[in-house]
């Protein structure tokens, strides 16, 4: 069983590569978590903060969206597939956040009453009252969690690492989120901070202070890291840390840490890029369909959390306001998967951390090398 501090260093091992491969070959197989990143409703900007790295920058708004009442039937699929359940639910944003969409509690609490573990990624800009019932329910599952792009330590630092322009003070109204979160949640429910380096937050003396200040509010995890490049970045762009000065910021805030021992938070610093030689855009072959699929906005299944989007229309898995999850989860055959691999290449999608390293276990095998399916 995974340790939070595991997880946030990307260490956990959910999937036994082994028997995932066989039964990928055997139609028996069953996601480790489903992804939903619902889009507002309202307005044609999907977010209003423009992050340098965010991979979905170039994101269409196509303007098609699921009804809040058909989102609340796939988690109902879901919960109970021909093979068995997906057991976590992921709520995020694909270029943009998942609190933005007006009708968020409502797959919150549908989440949580099908026994999902629960987890979403946020910046956490506004919570609603309904939103602090669901996170203290007492059948919430263990494991659940809320993980918040916190990205500095400063006010200032902020506002230019995530392109806002005027001088309003986001980093304070987060703050005081979490505060509003710690003191309602069920103690099932973790609260982890992820903390992107650039040349704006990288400061030892503001990383300290975000230390002392995340740990002061009681948050589990701290995980500094570096944002991932996403498609068309310019290395030279203002901001960005060039892969060569990590190793040295790196060994200043891992002696910050150990400096600091008496801390409510787990706090660490990651560079799986390095670790998992993870220097090209994505791996092929690539199986995320099978482990991590995602719903886009636009209301089709997609391989993964970072293609799901109308940008990867081309290659989406189908349609879900007319389909069946699991229909559109078990229709793969050689010739599908094949053609799959050869979109993925035309259209330039990417990797994210975790799916690279699945798809590299998976490909070391050697199970998958022949794409023998049989049906």
């Amino acid at each position: 069983m995974s340790t939070v501090k595991e997880r946030a260093t990307y260490s956990a091992q959910f999937i036994k590569y082994d028997q995932f491969a066989k039964k990928i070959l055997n139609y028996t197989c069953v996601p480790y978590q489903i992804e939903i990143q619902p889009g507002r409703e309202k307005g044609k900007a999907l977010c209003w903060m423009s992050c340098p790295y965010c991979y979905g920058g170039s994101a269409k708004n196509s303007g098609d969206r699921l009804s809040v009442e058909r989102y609340k039937e796939i988690i109902k699929e879901v919960a109970s597939g021909p093979n068995g359940r997906i057991e976590k639910l992921i709520l995020a944003g694909y270029a943009t956040d998942p609190l933005n969409y007006e009708h968020f509690d409502q797959l919150f609490e549908t989440s949580v009453k099908h026994n999902f573990i629960t987890g979403m990624h946020t910046k956490l800009l506004k919570i609603s009252k309904k939103f602090l019932e669901i996170v203290s329910d007492k059948n919430i599952r263990d494991k659940s969690y809320v993980s918040i792009s916190v990205d500095a330590g400063a006010k200032e630092s902020y506002n230019l690492t995530h392109g806002i322009t005027t001088k309003v003070d986001v980093l304070s109204k987060i703050y005081k989120n979490i505060e509003s979160i710690q003191s309602r949640k069920n103690s099932k429910v973790d609260v982890n901070t992820t903390y992107l380096l650039t040349t704006y937050n990288s400061s030892i003396s503001e990383i300290s202070k975000s230390i002392d200040d995340l740990s002061n509010l009681g948050v589990d995890t701290l995980r500094f890291s570096f944002p991932q490049v996403p498609r068309n970045y310019d290395y030279n762009q203002k901001g960005n840390i060039f892969i060569e000065d990590r190793q040295s910021l790196i060994k200043k805030v891992e002696e910050l840490i150990d400096k600091k021992k008496i801390l409510n938070t787990f706090v660490s610093i990651v560079d799986p890029d390095t670790k998992y030689e993870i220097n090209q855009l994505r791996a092929i072959p690539c199986y995320a369909r099978f482990a991590h699929p995602a719903i886009g906005l636009d209301g089709y299944l997609y391989h993964c959390s970072e293609s799901s989007s109308p940008d990867f229309h081309s290659q989406a898995l189908g349609n879900l306001k007319d389909n069946n999850f699991w229909d559109l989860y078990y229709s793969y055959d050689r010739d599908v998967v094949e053609r799959d691999f050869k979109l993925m290449v035309k259209n330039k999608c990417m990797c994210d951390r975790k799916l690279f390293i699945i798809n590299k276990e998976l490909e070391n095998t050697g199970k998958l090398t022949d794409l023998n399916f049989q049906k």
